[in-house]
């Protein structure tokens, strides 16, 4: 895990899922990036950070937000 990771869980969490995070990153990243980090985080906390479909934080997810 490090900053990166959680810097962009944080724009996921706040702007309610991943394609509109994407649109509002301050720099240039692509939306398959942002899935395979936020996976690594998950991978590397043990738990699923978000529910896909529909878009929604877990309680792990609200916790960490």
């Amino acid at each position: 895990m490090n900053v990166h990771h959680l810097e962009l869980f944080y724009y996921v969490a706040k702007h309610g899922g991943i394609s509109a995070a994407v649109r509002r990153i301050p720099y240039g990243i692509q939306q398959p990036a942002v899935s395979g980090q936020v996976g690594k985080l998950e991978e590397e906390l043990g738990t699923k950070l978000f529910e896909r479909s529909p878009f929604r934080l877990t309680k792990a997810g609200e916790r960490l937000f």
